[in-house]
């Protein structure tokens, strides 16, 4: 049996030199940044489901410690 030639993933297409939009490439500051801040939100998320979240799902009163 032969190995398939086949490649994974999206394909790939030529590209149009007239296209009229063009998506230029994002710097890698810009996507590390968004990581960072991205990642940031989902540790901060998850601190205050932590602190809150009891309370929140109606397991204990807020003003209960």
């Amino acid at each position: 049996m032969q190995p398939s030639r086949a490649r994974m993933g999206p394909p790939k297409y030529a590209p149009h030199p007239n296209h009229p939009i063009h998506i230029h490439p994002v710097r890698p500051f810009y996507r590390f940044m968004a990581t960072g801040l991205g990642a940031s939100m989902w540790f901060f998320l998850m601190y205050r489901a932590k602190k809150d979240g009891p309370a929140l799902l109606g397991w204990k009163h807020p003003w209960e410690h």
